[in-house]
Parts: structure tokens; sequence; C-alpha cells
């Protein structure tokens, strides 16, 4: 267990310092920045903020269990109101894949069938968003019995999701650092933008939010026994793995890397039990899901023989920068409506998985090996060192109004502070990951595999290969705001507490 943690550590240090120098060199699509030392500045007075705000709160004599629950509506109404305010000022008319979705469940909702929905074969091509389409229409069929309004019980639905995936944050660090810990926790999330801003869209990025959080505050409760209470949790956990697989599937890296700790923390024995357990319900509802939802008439997601779109085109297009999006600047390895087109112009989804894979060896074959390493450089310094996390970019897509706030964030000449600001906080936390990956190396008694940062490198390793973007890791910022959390606890009790004690 020491070797392997020491692998995990050495590798987040390496690769993650790697991402952080070269961002000082290297622009890309949602990399605006134009002086990078600009951000760096800014993380300073943010980490001695985060860092004063928890002396404060541990100077705290006793927090009782009535003072957390007033702490925490307070927290709810001030996000609430946040919320309310991103909705009115930066909604958007639903576009992309968002739109795709959305134009179908309220054509079912309201008719019964989704013909004359724009884009009528996207749930046959991409059979992952059925289940958030199934989301949307049920959304829209109950909340419009009260009144409400299809676009608005969308995005009700997605202020949920995100607000049960804030709740989950809390109760995490509470359960793996403490109350007063979990009451800074809190203070964190709002310098995570992109956790608000991405309110009025409502897609995989936030729906699948409370995904890996969850994960890792049940498995706080799993210990050794196969006892009831276990046998319960891991099928539970086997539930929210199909959700995982059905609204975005890289929310099973963070339990890949849990199962790798309980492999190694407890008895291989164990290990097959709960993997078993797993597996049924996970198994059970996808097998019923594929037999009856996705086959069913009265949803016709078939519509021609094309099939799947091939997974390999997403490796292919994951390569190279031949594209533009919308800020006008290079994707690398972003969605490319050339690739795209190309692939869908085969017959069929497996005719195309030949084509998929010979362009793609074709395109690291033209870069070469110190091409192809500066290539995913620039393209993991775009994934990592957006702070905004594509929300910027996305509230500009189909934007219904032209208000104050928008300007603000969109605005060439004001953008700016927004970017510094949001770039500052990344910086913090991929600092805070490097740092705390130095500081636990010198430790030597190692209880548990670090499956926080096995999870964080597993997310790094897939989307160097796979088409990615940068708001591919919102629903892994409640996993970085763990990192922030556990450094700030290790700088406090072992320098500055230490200090105190000291003088």
């Amino acid at each position: 267990m020491r070797i392997i943690n020491k692998i995990i550590l050495i590798s987040t240090i390496i690769l993650f310092s790697w991402i952080f120098i070269f961002s000082f060199f290297f622009k890309s699509n949602v990399y605006y920045s134009e002086n990078s030392f600009i951000s760096l500045l800014i993380t300073i007075p943010i980490v001695l903020i985060w860092i004063f705000s928890y002396k404060k709160i541990k100077s705290i004599t006793k927090i009782s269990l009535k003072s957390e629950i007033i702490i925490l509506m307070s927290y709810f109404i001030i996000v609430s109101i946040i919320q309310v305010i991103v909705l009115k000022q930066l909604n958007v008319n639903p576009g992309w894949d968002f739109g795709v979705i959305y134009d179908n469940a309220l054509k079912f909702a309201t008719t019964g069938s989704r013909s004359g929905a724009a884009y009528i074969e996207y749930m046959q091509l991409f059979p992952n968003n059925i289940l958030i389409f199934l989301i949307m229409v049920l959304s829209i069929k109950v909340f419009g019995f009260v009144g409400l309004a299809a676009i608005d019980s969308i995005h009700l639905i997605n202020i949920i999701f995100i607000d049960i995936s804030l709740l989950l944050i809390y109760l995490t660090v509470r359960r793996l650092f403490g109350k007063k810990e979990a009451i800074f926790s809190l203070l964190i999330t709002f310098f995570f933008q992109a956790l608000f801003l991405y309110t009025p869209i409502v897609y995989s990025d936030t729906l699948s939010l409370f995904i890996g959080i969850l994960f890792i505050y049940i498995f706080t409760f799993i210990d050794n026994k196969i006892n009831k209470k276990n046998i319960i949790l891991f099928l539970i956990v086997g539930v929210i793995a199909f959700l995982a697989k059905s609204i975005k599937i890289t929310s099973l890296i963070v339990l890949i890397s849990l199962m790798v700790n309980y492999f190694f923390k407890y008895k291989i024995k164990n290990t097959l039990i709960a993997l078993v357990l797993i597996a049924i319900p996970f198994l059970s509802i996808n097998l019923a899901f594929n037999k009856i939802i996705v086959p069913a008439g009265r949803f016709a997601f078939k519509v021609n023989n094309y099939g799947s779109y091939p997974y390999t085109h997403w490796l292919m297009m994951g390569v190279e920068d031949i594209d533009q999006d919308n800020s006008g600047r290079n994707t690398y390895g972003g969605y490319n409506v050339d690739d795209y087109n190309k692939t869908l112009s085969f017959k069929t989804g497996k005719e195309a998985q030949k084509y998929n894979i010979e362009e793609y060896v074709r395109r690291v074959k033209k870069m070469g090996v110190f091409g192809y390493i500066e290539f995913l450089t620039k393209k993991n310094v775009n994934i990592w060192t957006d702070g905004y996390y594509f929300s910027n970019v996305a509230i500009g897509i189909n934007p219904d109004n032209n208000t104050p706030l928008r300007k603000w964030i969109r605005n060439k000449d004001t953008r700016y502070y927004g970017i510094y600001f949001n770039q500052s906080v990344v910086y913090s936390f991929i600092l805070m990951l490097i740092i705390g990956s130095m500081l636990k190396l010198k430790e030597s008694n190692y209880k548990e595999i670090d499956y926080i940062r096995l999870s964080i490198i597993g997310i790094l390793i897939f989307l160097s290969f796979w088409e990615a973007r940068s708001r591919y890791l919102v629903n892994f910022i409640p996993i970085f705001i763990l990192v922030i959390i556990e450094f700030i606890t290790l700088i406090y009790e072992k320098y500055i507490k230490k200090g105190k004690e000291v003088s």
C-alpha cells in the first residue's frame, strides 16, 4: 500500500506540475488569460482568505446540531438567491446537446410523441442521453401539474441536483474531517463559480455532479464486515453506478478508485463479494433499461439503421486541433463539426469504427512523439486551467437576453476580471494538490490508498485521450474541494496550530 500511494502521489506531483508550468506558455480555446502571472498573484490573497477563514471557524469552541442546521439553512438561502439571479441574468435558450434533448422531451411530454422534434435521431445516436431525456420528460409532466412552465421545470430539477451535490459536499467533509471543516467547505463552494453559472444549462455536467461525492460519502460508512448494513450500501452503490453510467460515465472513475482502495484495505474475499453486490443492481437495472425502455415503441428512439455513434469517434476527435469553437480558438481535442459529419457519413456506426481508428493512428503519427506530447500538454492546459470550466462560453450560446451580468462576464473589456479570478481559484487548487502530495509523501503510515488523487489522475488520463473540454471536469469539482479542505487542515495542524502551541 505504501508503494502504491507513493506512485499515486509522485504521479500527481509530476503531471500537475507539468500542467501548471506549461500553462504560462500555452493558450487555448477557453484559456483566455493574457497574463497568467496576474492569476498566480491573485492566488495569494485567495489562499490567505481561506486559511484565515478556517482559523476563525476552528476558534469556535463548540458547534451544536442546531447551529449546524441554522448555518446550512442560511447557506442554501444564499445559494437560492444566487441561482435565481443567475437564471434571471444569464438564462439561455436551450442549445447544443441540452437543446436537442430538451426539444425531444418537450415534444414527448406535450404530445406523447417525438415526431417533429429537431434532430429526431439524436437519442439513437447517443443513447447515453436517454436517461437525461426521461428525467426531463418526467420533470415537465410532474411540475406541469402545478402550473410550472416546461423550461422552468427543467431549471428547477437542475437546481435540485446541484443543491443535493452541495449538501453532499458538506456531509462528506463532515464525515472525513469534522463539523468545522464541513462549515468551511460551504465557503469554498462560492469560489467555484461554475457550480452556479451552470444553473440555466441542464445537461450531464450538473446532473452527474452529485454522483462522485455520493460514492465517497457512502464508502465512509462501509467497513470490512459483510453484514446487513454493508450489503445494503453496496446494493445502493450498484444503483448509483447505473446512474453514473447512464448520465456521465466519468463519474465511475471515483467508484473505481474507491474499489481499488477497498481491495488493498480489506480482504480479497470481501472485495469480490462487494463487486458481486454492486453488479447485481447495476446489471439488473441496465438490462431492464436496455430491454424495456430503449426499444419501447412509444419513445421511438430507433429512427434508422445507423445504430449508435461509435465510441472510437470520440477517441479520434480527441486528437487534433483542427477546428475552432465559439471562442474562436483551437479546440485541442474538443468538439469538431467536420469529424462529426465524417463519422456520420458512413452507412452504420460499425462501418465508421475502422475509419476512426485509422484516422486516430494517422493523426498521432503525423504529430510524432514530441508533437503528440506537446499536443497533450496544450490539451490538458486547456482542460485544467480554465477556472470557469467553460461556463462563460456556455452562457454565451443562444442567450435570451443581454443583461448587465452577462455583459460583464462576456464583454472583451471586463471579462478578464472574472477570468483572472476563476483561474486563480483553479491555480490555488492545483498548487494545493501538488504541495499536499509532497507533504503526504513524508508520511510513514498509510492507512489507505489515496483514492481522491487516484480518481483525479484517472480523469486526467481519460480526458487526455477522449474528446474533451474543461466542462468535463464540472462533476469533479466536489472532489477538488476535498483536496482543498485536506490541504488547509494539514497546513493548520502541522504548522499554524503547532506554531501557536510552541509560542
